[in-house]
């Protein structure tokens, strides 16, 4: 738990006008909470269609949470509180009643479903039966389960699992899913990190701040730029923001990472797609298997 929270932060938007204010600012349709029983992945961008945060998206009644880094929650909940004008909206960073974990399929297998049926399929999100916890089922080569809800309501659930400490990063590296931290607000389009091939851009909805900028992206061409997995053997921990590099020539960044073993760390980077085969560098260091979604 104590890890994942240095991972994860959490904002509250409430109230009547909250489905609609949060439209207005996602490039994912926030409809599909409530109209298909699933959570999603969206970005938030700048009017200059730059990200400025990806939330992972969770309804629960009315109210909806959305996780990011914890090094970006405060600034983006400021930001979004000066477009509530007067709305009916309310927006709450960290709340204290609200508690959340990760676990898998071994850890949860002793939920019995008079107390909360399991999702079935990646993203889609059951509740219990008065509604104060969620769970939804996360991709990958093991389906993971997130679940959020009242501290108290999760004390009870939390006695019946067996919970182990797993990493929302590593998870989300392996599942080639990006994130934005407080170095690399502003730097790239959603595209460039793939978020069209994560489903967390729809571009059927209506207008949103950097509609514009994402939309000619989608309509007028292919992406320059894409978010690839990689390895690499570094001597010390990398930074987020860092330079990728061929002969010298900056081609990319680097996302997001975590240490497998010794000195190898599974890596997310951001690059020129013609560069790929160049043999790109991290601090002098070669970035090897680099793949990314199909």
């Amino acid at each position: 738990m104590d890890s994942l929270q240095k991972e994860l932060d959490v904002i509250q938007i409430s109230g009547n006008d909250a489905e609609t204010f949060i439209q207005g600012q996602i490039t994912n349709d926030i409809k599909i909470l409530s109209d298909e029983k699933k959570s999603i992945y969206t970005g938030y961008c700048s009017p200059k269609g730059r990200l400025l945060a990806i939330f992972f998206i969770i309804k629960i009644k009315k109210n909806y949470y959305l996780f990011c880094p914890p090094c970006i929650s405060k600034s983006i909940s400021k930001r979004l509180m000066m477009y509530v004008l007067r709305s009916d909206v309310e927006i709450t960073c960290s709340p204290e009643n609200i508690d959340y974990y990760l676990v898998n399929k071994d850890n949860i297998e002793t939920l019995s479903d008079d107390l909360i049926s399991l999702p079935k399929k990646i993203m889609q999100t059951t509740l219990n039966q008065n509604e104060s916890l969620a769970i939804t089922m996360l991709g990958g080569f093991e389906n993971y389960f997130f679940i959020v809800g009242e501290k108290e309501t999760l004390h009870i659930y939390k006695n019946k699992i067996k919970t182990n400490l797993f990493s929302w990063n590593q998870i989300h590296i392996e599942n080639i899913i990006p994130n934005i931290f407080k170095e690399t607000q502003d730097m790239f389009i959603p595209q460039s990190l793939n978020l069209d091939l994560i489903n967390a851009i729809n571009f059927k909805k209506g207008c949103y701040t950097g509609q514009e900028v994402v939309a000619r992206t989608h309509y007028l061409g292919k992406p320059k730029r894409r978010l690839y997995q990689g390895c690499i053997e570094l001597e010390e921990i990398p930074k987020i923001g860092s330079d990728i590099l061929v002969d010298n020539e900056k081609v990319g960044s680097l996302i997001n990472f975590y240490k497998q073993k010794n000195n190898v760390f599974k890596i997310l980077v951001e690059l020129r797609i013609e560069k790929v085969d160049a043999r790109p560098n991290l601090n002098g260091y070669e970035i090897h298997s680099l793949i990314m979604q199909h």
